[in-house]
């Protein structure tokens, strides 16, 4: 192995050391317990705009994204696509599909240069059938993916200043109280609208619409709620 080679793979190493007991699916197991599992995981490096999986196509397991930003979508017939998740650093996809070994019913692009580590699908088996804590986790994470889609399909029957609403409720989540406070779409208004299910043209609207009733200033991506008890409150 060449210097530089042996260099990446420290790398690499320490990358996967770094990330996997952090991850939530792991959250509870001893670090010692996930030495083997971590001993097969691989790093993928993304650069922007690399397609990471096919809608169709196999899942080597499950994706951790160590930094960077990831997109899973779907197109319509006629192209149109919709946004199902932007997964940030530090979370996890594609946990159902790659344990029950089915195809991906997504197609996942890099949003920025990335690095993901790679989770072997028999690694994960292993470490759950030999660590209770791992399962527990595990379960957890796909009772809140489950969730999440309840979530998805009530966001569907509401309108769009109720959805827009919901979304930037959601991004305030960490902030303390019921005051202002300020949040930064994680992406470009053009992917929020798409993750919303409405056009860029609409979502410009509807943020000026709220800008209108004194709920939020927006600046270009910066977004200041005024009143999280009244954006909470929005119906129409």
């Amino acid at each position: 192995m060449s210097p530089q080679s042996a260099s990446n793979a420290a790398f690499d190493l320490r990358l996967i050391q770094g990330l996997v007991p952090r991850l939530r699916i792991c959250w509870g197991v001893a670090p010692a317990n996930l030495g083997p599992l971590m001993k097969q995981c691989s790093v993928l490096a993304a650069p922007r705009g690399t397609s990471l999986v096919q809608r169709g196509g196999p899942l080597p397991g499950i994706f951790a994204v160590a930094y960077g930003s990831v997109k899973l979508s779907l197109r319509g017939p006629e192209g149109e696509e919709r946004v199902l998740q932007l997964v940030a650093p530090g979370q996890t996809f594609g946990e159902a599909k790659s344990l029950l070994g089915r195809a991906a019913p997504f197609d996942a692009f890099a949003l920025a240069d990335s690095k993901l580590v790679v989770i072997p699908t028999a690694a994960i088996l292993a470490l759950l059938d030999r660590e209770p804590r791992f399962a527990r986790s595990m379960a957890l994470v796909l009772a809140e993916r489950t969730l999440e889609l309840l979530a998805e399909v009530e966001s569907a029957t509401q309108r769009g200043a109720q959805r827009v609403a919901s979304y930037l409720a959601a991004l305030a989540e960490t902030a303390d109280g019921n005051g202002s406070c300020t949040v930064r779409l994680p992406v470009s208004k053009t992917l929020v609208a798409a993750r919303l299910g409405v056009r860029k043209e609409t979502l410009s609207r509807l943020l000026r619409e709220l800008e209108g009733r004194g709920l939020i200033s927006v600046t270009q991506r910066e977004v200041k709620i005024l009143d999280r008890r009244g954006l909470g409150t929005v119906t129409r």
